[in-house]
């Protein structure tokens, strides 16, 4: 499983040279960037210290849904809950809900919105969930550093779970899959005309653990052979 993270719009130069120092000291080495400010120079790099290779290599993007186009499985990080995603998870109950579905995802973003405003609620709705850092008080928030470091520090303890199967090919992302088998199914339907609902179908079709997920699966599968040889057979008559 490859981890990712995306920073929308960082403002600050020192907070993306910081990100890339925390995601080297936790063990991680891919950072993307959203429309960021200048950072492969002054301060961004010194801040970076001996970690300027990964903003050599962060992928500069126009749009966050150009960022995530191969990622299978998207995390929103606000500090605040949204209307847009039914649930809210602590960042802490992540390596848990990503080690169950290691199986049906190859590539896991992990998105961080704007210092001063964060994520959009477009931006959220891209995401497949939305989880938080929990804090003793509201105000003062983390800064962005801050928050990316956490995530990568939560996020490393991934390595030390015990490897239920090997990390799929990207083409046999089996949550990719299933979220577009449903989309299909719900297209055209009442259910697809009601954002609210529609969107809460998706985002608990996307926390389903690799059991699940193969389960759903295969009854899509045998319900979608159903229905075409009825409709086969009706053809034919």
């Amino acid at each position: 499983m490859q981890i990712i993270f995306i920073l929308v719009e960082p403002a600050v130069p020192e907070n993306i040279g910081a990100a890339a120092r925390a995601l080297k000291t936790m063990g991680f080495a891919q950072l993307r960037l959203v429309r960021p400010c200048t950072f492969l120079e002054g301060k961004a790099r010194w801040v970076a210290h001996a970690s300027a290779e990964i903003l050599e290599h962060a992928p500069v993007y126009d749009t966050l849904s150009d960022a995530l186009t191969d990622i299978d499985f998207a995390i929103a990080t606000s500090a605040k809950e949204r209307s847009v995603r039914g649930d809210h998870h602590a960042a802490n109950q992540l390596p848990e809900l990503l080690h169950n579905k290691s199986g049906t995802i190859h590539k896991v973003a992990i998105v961080f919105g704007r210092e001063e405003s964060g994520l959009t609620n477009q931006e959220m709705a891209l995401c497949h969930i939305s989880t938080y850092i929990p804090m003793a008080t509201a105000y003062p928030s983390l800064n962005l550093a801050q928050a990316v470091m956490l995530y990568a520090y939560i996020l490393s303890t991934l390595r030390q779970m015990p490897t239920a199967q090997k990390p799929p090919a990207p083409d046999e992302a089996k949550l990719s899959v299933l979220i577009g088998q449903t989309k299909n199914i719900l297209a055209g339907t009442r259910i697809s005309r009601s954002p609210v609902f529609y969107n809460r179908i998706l985002e608990r079709v996307a926390l389903l653990n690799d059991n699940d997920t193969g389960l759903l699966l295969a009854a899509i599968s045998a319900i979608m052979e159903k229905y075409e040889s009825k409709e086969e057979g009706e053809r034919n008559h």
